[in-house]
């Protein structure tokens, strides 16, 4: 057996893997960017627009529901070094997103005030991450994914 020739074939075969698996999930990237989730609820909708106006918003969210998932909550200064933004951004934000209910934020001795996301912004995400779980599932990534593995354990062995 030609073990140079299969060498060959293995890289041709994992390169031409990596490329569908790029595409597939350009592809994701595209319909989740391009918004196409369609919302019937106007405050889930709402913290939707938000989070897609901008990344800084975006990633605000995200911190937000990330703190509320781990049951924890996250200070002012802790968001503002998360998200590299300056205290009146995050003033911003905190403010907007508090009188809309999308977040909670507790008070605590001198004007120490520490967030997470409310219920209807994490039920929020956790419905965009069933839509996109679909999405991911339909794409077959996994199998591509399983067989780039498969096919560096064949090289590992092959050197």
């Amino acid at each position: 057996m030609n073990l140079n020739l299969n060498r060959k074939e293995l890289v041709k075969a994992k390169i031409a893997l990596k490329k569908e698996w790029m595409r597939k999930q350009l592809n994701i990237e595209i319909t989740t960017a391009e918004g196409s989730r369609n919302i019937d609820d106007v405050t889930k909708q709402k913290i939707k627009e938000y989070s897609f106006s901008s990344q800084n918003r975006r990633k605000f969210l995200m911190y937000c529901i990330r703190a509320h998932l781990e049951s924890d909550y996250l200070l002012v200064t802790d968001l503002i070094e998360l998200i590299g933004i300056s205290r009146a951004g995050a003033e911003t934000m905190i403010k907007e997103c508090e009188a809309a209910e999308w977040i909670i934020v507790k008070r605590g001795n001198k004007n120490e005030r520490r967030i997470q996301a409310s219920d209807v912004t994490v039920e929020t995400y956790k419905e965009y991450c069933d839509w996109l779980w679909v999405i991911i599932n339909k794409s077959e990534m996994r199998s591509i994914s399983a067989s780039i593995n498969e096919i560096e354990k064949l090289e590992q062995k092959m050197c």
